[in-house]
């Protein structure tokens, strides 16, 4: 990544040798001028990321440089810095477009924090647009987004494995990205251009699984009309997921374990063995070593899926990506509802930051999409993300601990708690539970719970 560039504008050469000193030690790339006139020249010769001018100039004002860049390079942020603690001075700057002021005298420590705030902010947008473009292409291609160590070690391995024929067991939380990751190792490897074929053995009940991953015969069974062939031979030369593997029934297990070693299955109600070329990548939430011990899942299934593992952290331990995440489902979810939404509120990037996540990236997403959809204005606000307000609040809305407690008493805390969370805004409340005022109201009363 190349260095913040900065330019320094001041007529005085000391402070502005100074400060170029103190901000190169920052590892920033730092241009300086003495003057408006020569300031103007370099930001129409440079990129520049950041200026950062003196108010008060020998040849003109600092406000002339922020109203230039303001016309042409909107996107360059400008910190002002006056010797004149002019309250009017700094209004005119501020409603001019400048992103902050420094007052004279002011220290080192103070300009560092500033500047590595809004390098944050930078950094931030440059992901946002970046995000929207990948966003806009029309391609199947996985988004894996994230700069954090642990995310990166991850697409190292990924990078490395793809290429071969190897089994992959994906393991994690739920909610980690495991469909996102096998994708990724698929449109790495020399089969991207066949199929991606996904299963999820959990959801499809037992006695349809076999009929959905092997296909069936004419005549199979009471409805099956045509032959139809199964996810394995969809898959064919190309790379069958396998979701929630730790859910296969017993029978399942022997089934699959026999087409993993010889590439051979055959159609519910078929006579003869037939053949299929595809590359597996099972993932789970469950710990299937455990399963194994506890005789829930065969050994010998278990160690022809894990040839390689792939454990996926938990958002909670990858605290970097949670902003750009943030910002990829901010843009994904404008697209979807036309909007038009370009700001998170710091406040709410700050408390993402110290959120448990327990359902992990998806939670994220959902929590986001929420938040876009009933947003009004241009930026998202604690308001409308209720689970982080409830946390700031010291709320619960896990409703606590609900075994042992009856159905009445669970209902209760929820009014109650929303009532609070909702400041006993009772139209708010009764929007969030998803009643209607009027049963609200019978219920407060029920329960005891006017203000």
């Amino acid at each position: 990544m190349n260095p913040v560039r900065i330019l320094l504008v001041d007529d005085e050469t000391d402070t502005l040798q100074a400060l170029k000193l103190g901000l190169e030690d920052e590892g920033y790339n730092i241009l300086t001028s003495p003057s408006r006139n020569e300031a103007l020249t370099i930001t129409k010769n440079e990129e520049l990321d950041i200026v950062i001018t003196d108010l008060k100039l020998k040849d003109g004002s600092g406000l002339d440089l922020l109203g230039y860049l303001q016309e042409v390079h909107p996107q360059v942020p400008v910190i002002i810095m006056t010797a004149y603690g002019s309250i009017e001075s700094t209004k005119v700057a501020l409603r001019s477009g400048a992103y902050d002021y420094l007052a004279k005298p002011f220290s080192l420590a103070d300009l560092k924090r500033i500047v590595a705030k809004l390098v944050e902010v930078i950094a931030l947008r440059k992901e946002n647009e970046r995000l929207k473009l990948l966003l806009g292409r029309s391609t199947e291609a996985p988004v894996v987004i994230g700069s954090s160590p642990a995310l990166k070690k991850i697409l190292d391995l990924v990078e490395q494995v793809a290429p071969s024929r190897s089994t992959i067991l994906l393991t994690g939380e739920t909610g980690t990205g495991k469909e996102v990751i096998a994708s990724a190792i698929h449109q790495s490897s020399p089969r991207a251009d066949k199929p991606f074929v996904r299963i999820n053995c959990g959801a499809i009940p037992e006695n349809l699984l076999e009929a959905e991953l092997f296909g069936y015969e004419r005549g199979a069974f009471t409805g099956a009309m045509k032959q139809k062939p199964g996810k394995v031979e969809l898959a064919d030369r190309g790379t069958l997921f396998l979701d929630e593997i730790g859910e296969l029934a017993p029978a399942m297990q022997v089934k699959l374990l026999r087409f993993i070693q010889s590439g051979e299955f055959e159609r519910l109600g078929g006579n003869g063995a037939l053949k299929t070329d595809v590359r597996i990548i099972a993932a789970t939430n469950r710990n299937l070593q455990e399963q194994v011990e506890k005789g829930l899942f065969r050994e010998d299934l278990y160690y022809r899926l894990n040839v390689i593992t792939i454990t996926l952290p938990p958002l909670r331990e990858r605290p970097a990506d949670i902003k750009l995440l943030a910002f990829y489902f901010m843009q994904k979810y404008n697209e979807i509802n036309n909007k038009a939404i370009e700001k998170i509120d710091e406040e709410v990037l700050s408390q993402m930051m110290s959120y448990p996540w327990r359902g992990n990236v998806r939670e994220l997403e959902n929590m986001m999409e929420r938040a876009v959809v009933l947003a009004r204005g241009s930026e998202l606000k604690m308001s409308h993300f209720p689970t982080l307000l409830a946390g700031m609040q010291g709320l619960d809305l896990t409703l606590g601990p609900m075994v042992g407690n009856s159905l009445a008493e669970i209902e209760k805390m929820a009014i109650e708690q929303t009532l609070r969370y909702c400041n006993h805004d009772k139209q708010k409340t009764a929007m969030t539970l998803q009643i209607g005022l009027a049963t609200l109201y019978r219920k407060i009363k029920e329960y005891s719970l006017e203000e």
